[in-house]
């Protein structure tokens, strides 16, 4: 199972003093777009101050009848909040657990503070999952095409294209179909997919076959990172398989 040292965090938690004004600290978050920032005291995080944990300093203060105290005479320190760390050795999922509950993560990596936000995670898991979306988007498509063109006979066309004396095995419906099916059932049956590819016979072929490829590494875990995906040919053909 994977843990949390699995995860690349790459965001470097930054930091501001104990005493500094608040007012500076939100200045740092609004100008580099922070969501929250972490608090040191003599070399040491003792905290995180994020905007909710700012607010609710200021409504203590106007309750406690000190609301004359204004941001620049209020220190980071008064709105200092737990920073919710997590251990490297932590199973993987309990980052969604805790995302589930908190805005960000802190971890401590290679002897310095990373952070990791729900933003972040999204991103993430998009770039992770785009290349599986996009190749079951294209199957998707190149099914609907082939009902599309033969309609209710789809079957038992394919039953006679892939018979008993064909090297791949004779598929029960378009569902049972792989990659190689499809790349193969176009080149066999061109002329009725000729007008609606125009007349890019080798072209599709070769993308279908590509694009299988693809499929059977990813699907079947033989690549280490799916970044290393060509994700605009993915994208391409997506977007034409849906023009079709």
């Amino acid at each position: 199972m994977y843990t949390i040292a699995d995860l690349p965090i790459e965001n470097t938690l930054q930091t501001v003093e104990y005493d500094l004004g608040l007012e500076s600290a939100l200045r740092q978050m609004f100008e580099n777009s922070y969501t929250q920032i972490g608090v040191e005291r003599d070399g040491e995080l003792v905290g995180i101050v994020t905007y909710r944990s700012v607010v609710r300093t200021l409504l203590a203060f106007q309750r406690l009848e000190v609301g004359h105290k204004t941001l620049d005479k209020i220190s980071v320190g008064a709105a200092v909040e737990d920073a919710h760390t997590i251990s490297e050795d932590a199973n993987l999922l309990a980052v969604f657990d805790s995302l589930a509950e908190y805005t960000y993560i802190v971890v401590n990596r290679d002897d310095e503070w990373r952070i990791l936000t729900d933003y972040d995670l999204l991103t993430r898991l998009k770039q992770m999952l785009e290349p599986f979306l996009l190749i079951e988007s294209i199957e998707m498509q190149l099914r609907e095409i082939f009902t599309q063109v033969f309609g209710d006979a789809l079957s038992e066309q394919l039953a006679e294209t892939f018979d008993e004396e064909h090297p791949l095995p004779t598929p029960a419906s378009i569902e049972h179909c792989s990659y190689a099916h499809y790349a193969q059932f176009i080149s066999i049956h061109w002329e009725e997919f000729e007008s609606l590819f125009d007349d890019q016979r080798d072209v599709i072929r070769e993308l279908v076959l590509e694009i299988g490829d693809m499929r059977n590494q990813l699907f079947h875990f033989r690549v280490d990172d799916p970044d290393e995906f060509d994700r605009d040919l993915l994208r391409f053909g997506q977007s034409y398989f849906s023009s079709v």
